[in-house]
This record gives structure tokens, C-alpha cells and sequence, in this order.
């Protein structure tokens, strides 16, 4: 996802058609199931994303915070329900613009035209890194990479939620964090 400031960037006439929408804590931002043609800017706040597996299990998958500009790639590209559901971590604050009207604005606007290159691109690296993650690395090195390149999250957001995005239980985050405290002394 496109991490710099929308209010920074030379996009500034997008916000004009910007909506707010302020979410309490814990509210479900986008239910699994609807197509969700947005993309949203979150000016406050956290937001994860998970699936829910047949045996009523949450998945998370990401986490999204301030500055970060997020789109979801099944509905706005392929016109499909998301199967995920979004809900927000903390109070949040976002601007959400319709990807309709981003088309048609972008009709004759290359650096529009661009910005969405660039987050699709970012979109699919993403996703290819957390892929890779999987498939490469172990739940501790997936946790130190959290801490490395996030650290104040791990004060923000719950330990089920930390231990669901690394892929293991909340006692197995608390193994984690104690061998990694254990290696520092």
C-alpha cells in the first residue's frame, strides 16, 4: 500500500471527494462478503484485515495504519466480494474516495494514472512478500520483522492479533518473546 501522506502528495484535488469516516474501536469496517469499491486513506488509527477459516478460526493478514492508503484488490479490480473483513483495532479516522470516480478522473490525468500503477504494484509486492514469509521464514524471524519494521504496533494491538498475523497461538508468541529477551540479556 502507497504509504505516503495523501494530504502531502501532489494529488491534493482527490480529497475534495474524499468522505470522512470515523470508526470506534473494534467496529467492522468492511464485513467479508461485500464488494467494496473505495480506497481509503487512514489519517488515525489501525485496522487489521483477516479471514475466518470453516472452524470459525481468525486469520490475520494485515494490519494497516496511519499514513497508508489501502484499496481491496478483489472488488475494486476484479469486481468480486472480498472475503476478508476489515475491522478497526483502535478509534480510526479515514478518508474514502470512490475508485469509480479515481477511473474517471484518471482518464486524462497520467500522474493519477500512475498512482494507481503504483499501488497496485505495491499491492501485489506486499503480497508476494507476506507469501514469501510464509513459505521462507519462521513465526520468530516473521515476528522480528514486525518489531523491526513497526515497532510501536506491538503496543497497539493485542497479542491474539499478533500472534494470528505471525501464524501461531498466543502461548507461542509468549515462547517467542521470552527466547528473544533471553538472547538480549
Amino acid at each position: 500500500m502507497i504509504e505516503n501522506s495523501i494530504e502531502n502528495n501532489t494529488h491534493l484535488p482527490l480529497l475534495q471527494f474524499a468522505t470522512p469516516k470515523v470508526m470506534a474501536a473494534s467496529e467492522i469496517y468492511i464485513p467479508e462478503g461485500k464488494i467494496f469499491k473505495k480506497i481509503f486513506y487512514i489519517k488515525k488509527g489501525i485496522l487489521r484485515n483477516f479471514f475466518v477459516t470453516k472452524s470459525g478460526e481468525e486469520k490475520t493478514i494485515f494490519f494497516r495504519w496511519e499514513g497508508q492508503i489501502v484499496a481491496i484488490p478483489e472488488c475494486i479490480f476484479d469486481n468480486q466480494p472480498t472475503r476478508q473483513t476489515w475491522q478497526a483495532l483502535e478509534d480510526c479516522e479515514l478518508m474514502e474516495i470512490d475508485f469509480d470516480m479515481v477511473e474517471k478522473l484518471s482518464e486524462n490525468n497520467i500522474s493519477l494514472i500512475k498512482t494507481r500503477l503504483g499501488l497496485a504494484q505495491k499491492m501485489l509486492l506486499e503480497a508476494l512478500k507476506r507469501v514469501e514469509s510464509f513459505v521462507l521464514d519462521k513465526p520468530e524471524e516473521r515476528y522480528q520483522k514486525l518489531i523491526r519494521e513497526k515497532p510501536e504496533i506491538i503496543k497497539r494491538v493485542a497479542d491474539k492479533h499478533i500472534a494470528s498475523f505471525i501464524g501461531v497461538t498466543p502461548v507461542s508468541l509468549s515462547r517467542i518473546r521470552k527466547r528473544l529477551a533471553s538472547q538480549k540479556k
